[in-house]
Formats: C-alpha cells, structure tokens, sequence
C-alpha cells in the first residue's frame, strides 16, 4: 500500500514534516504504507533532511500523475494527503477519486478567511481529516467545523529560531534598515503612514510575484533581500523578524502572525489589509491590534 503526500510551497512541506513526526500516532494500527512524495520543483526545494524522510519521491509531472492514477485503480493508494483541489488536472482528480482516504493539509490563511481563496470544503466529505497549524485556533472560520481538525502545532514558535544559519551573516545586528516591509495584497493601498515610514527600508518581495504589491519608491541606502548575502535563504525571514526592533510592515499573508508572534517587544507592528480582504481575516488582525498596543491595522480600525 502507498501514502501519496502531494506540496506545492514550503507551507505544505512543514506540514508533512509535522505529520511525520507524529507518526505512528497518526496512522492506524498496523499501518505502514510506503511514503511518496510529489513535490513542485519550480516552487520549493527539498533540504537534505526531507530526502531521507521522503526516499521515494517525483516531481509533478503528467507522466508521474498518469502511473498514480493507475495504481489508485488498482486499489494501492490506500492514502492522499494534499491541500486543496483548485486548478487540479485531470491527474490529480482522479487520484483524489480513487484514493481510499483523504487528509488535508494547512495552507496558510485559508483556515482564518469565511470564504477560502484554495480549499472548497464542498469539494471534500465531511469529518475527512485536516491537520492545521495552532498558532490561532480560536479565529479559525467557521467552514474549518465540516473536517476532523487535527493540531499540528504553532507554525511559528520562538525557540526555533535559534537553530539555524544566522541571515545576518557574520553582522550580529540586522544592518542600518528602520523599517523591514514584508510584501503581500493590502500593501498596494496608499496611506500617510506608509508613505512616512522611517528610512532606510529593507523591503522583501513576496515570493509569489503576483503577490507582489509594495509600490512606494525606494531612495538611496534602502535594501533588498539581495543585500543580506547568501545565508538569507527559507526560514531566515521569521529569525530576521525575531531580531528586527524597528517597524516591520506586513499585508495579508502569514507573515501577519508571524510578526505578531515573533517579533521583539520593541518593535512596532504596522499592518495594511486589502480594501476586500475577507471579513473573517479582518477580525483577526483587529483583534491582534486590540490586544497589543504596539500593533496598528492601517484603513481598517473604524471597519465593524
């Protein structure tokens, strides 16, 4: 028997990172299937340590898709773990069709938003298993009650950010940069205080470029993550937040509980929605701005 386990961004890899180190208590009794991987090369990477966990893996391709759906028929994928079906082929339908069980996997803000942008709860039996991160369980939507929510953890959590390279490099203080403006919809909106932001910025793109929304023109000693060297890599964004005490500037991503969680107590906390953010999302980030006086939701504080 085979567990298929399909990624497509980092978010989706921490998650069955999680899941295996739960394991066996995740899986039922006398169950060991063989562990597949399909994971986007185009999107993210596998660090050695995902390769010994995952030692049979593809990358996605049509071909791959074509032999899973024929072992599905053949009654041998006796598990599918994924994170949504949107824009899914044909490849990946029928697989979800001939699995014998289905998991859900965490993506991201969708567990928060009334009205999930990738997951269609309808496209999924009810109590079918969905393991999410912890960071908020309280402000999830109401849609997360048709599953069998699983706790994966905080995603976020402080003491793990001492492991790792340090993105600094050899500097042991994260440049000249006042402000640190992490990219992300609502960042588009136009409003004094962002304009006002104290120089010199160091701005991070989103990494999905049609995310990409920060238009405020950058002067002379502002940076980019081009200017923090090789060591800024996946997971240096969270260890730079731990370590920024300036103002950080965040829009509607998971950034958004990353810095409310991370950052240091001196920081300040500046955060800019899309004028259509979903309301559910918009309660969340006015809830973190009423309980922390250092948090402001920018346009968005007189909303209901």
């Amino acid at each position: 028997m085979i567990r298929v386990t399909l990624v497509s961004n980092a978010l989706h890899l921490e998650a069955v990172r999680r899941l295996r180190r739960l394991e066996p208590a995740s899986c039922s009794p006398g169950f060991s299937p063989l562990e597949l991987l399909i994971w986007e090369p185009q999107r993210m990477t596998l660090a050695a340590a995902d390769r010994r966990l995952w030692r049979w893996r593809w990358p996605v391709t049509r071909a791959g898709m074509a032999v899973l759906q024929l072992l599905a028929q053949l009654g041998l994928v006796a598990e599918l773990r994924l994170a949504h079906l949107r824009a899914a082929g044909w490849g990946l339908r029928g697989l979800a069709a001939r699995a014998r069980r289905l998991t859900l996997l965490d993506d991201g803000l969708d567990q928060y938003r009334d009205r999930p942008r990738a997951v269609d709860p309808e496209a999924f039996p009810a109590g079918t298993p969905c393991w999410l991160f912890s960071d908020l369980p309280a402000a999830r939507a109401g849609w997360c009650e048709r599953f069998d929510c699983r706790e994966l953890g905080p995603l976020y959590e402080p003491p793990a950010l001492e492991e790792g390279p340090n993105p600094w490099g050899d500097r042991a203080r994260p440049g000249p940069w006042r402000t640190l403006i992490l990219d992300a919809p609502g960042l588009e909106r136009d409003d004094p205080q962002l304009r006002q932001l104290p120089h010199p910025w160091l701005v991070l793109a989103h990494p999905v470029a049609a995310k990409r929304s920060w238009r405020q023109r950058a002067r002379p000693g502002d940076g980019t993550a081009a200017d923090l060297g090789p060591g800024f890599g996946p997971g240096s964004a969270e260890r730079l937040l731990a370590g920024f005490g300036g103002t950080i500037v965040v829009g509607e991503s998971m950034t958004l509980l990353a810095a409310a969680r991370l950052r240091p107590a001196t920081s300040r906390l500046l955060v800019m929605l899309p004028e259509n953010v979903d309301a559910n999302v918009r309660c969340l980030a006015l809830r973190l701005a009423a309980d922390d006086a250092t948090i402001d939701v920018l346009g968005l504080a007189a909303s209901p």
